[in-house]
């Protein structure tokens, strides 16, 4: 014989499975946020990782700026660059250094009067790269009337990180005072004869204001 629930059982059964579904439901969102920041966890890591391997790939690379537009035109672009190395590192380089590959930047030729595209060098060996940013970097070279300008090869993550630089570059260099980067970017400067590093802008900003805001223009 069927027996009809007291209405109170009923409320009370409903109840348990409100709180057991409940429950399930919490227990679910908790992995699938569990889950959620591991996944984050491992791409920041990927991400990371990439970034290591884009500038790693960059490290032998150099740009030049201002060879004028057909300067190569003639020779392979590989041995016209190596020469043009030679040449303007004479001190540097006993014989043309030997490069893994060269040309001028994927973009369209520019018009007569407007600045050259500039030229990438990969260089077999990362010290010869550094041996030739450094001579430029002390030295006014010249090429057909035109001032070159050396740079690293800087992959696109890189190139942001050290951009956040930008501001102290200036403020350092309107009071005279050296600096340098480290790979990957990190900011070295020399003042009263210490040497000091900076890992990010902000410090070295900080520094900036309570050590070198009240110096004079040109000091050391």
């Amino acid at each position: 014989m069927w027996i009809q629930p007291h209405p109170l059982d009923l409320v009370f059964c409903s109840e348990g499975l409100l709180e057991t579904t409940a429950g399930e439901n919490f227990e679910a969102v908790g992995k699938a946020e569990a889950d959620i920041a591991a996944l984050k966890a491992t791409n920041e890591a990927l991400l990371d990782r990439l970034d290591d391997l884009e500038d790693s790939s960059q490290r032998a690379n150099l740009w030049i700026i201002n060879v004028p537009e057909d300067s190569e035109i003639g020779t392979d672009m590989v041995k016209f660059t190596s020469d043009l190395l030679k040449d303007q590192g004479d001190q540097v380089f006993e014989k043309p250094p030997e490069l893994e590959r060269a040309h001028r930047a994927l973009a369209p030729k520019p018009r007569d009067g407007l600045p050259p595209r500039p030229i990438i060098v990969c260089f077999h060996r990362y010290q010869e790269k550094e041996q030739a940013l450094l001579w430029a970097r002390q030295h006014e070279l010249q090429y057909q009337g035109k001032t070159l300008r050396f740079y690293p090869g800087l992959s696109a993550a890189l190139s942001k990180k050290r951009s956040a630089f930008k501001n102290i570059k200036t403020m350092l260099y309107q009071k005279g005072i050296r600096f340098r980067f480290l790979y990957p970017a990190r900011l070295r400067l020399t003042h009263d004869g210490e040497t000091f590093t900076f890992e990010s802008a902000p410090k070295a900003e900080a520094f900036f204001k309570q050590r070198l805001l009240l110096l004079g223009s040109n000091s050391r």
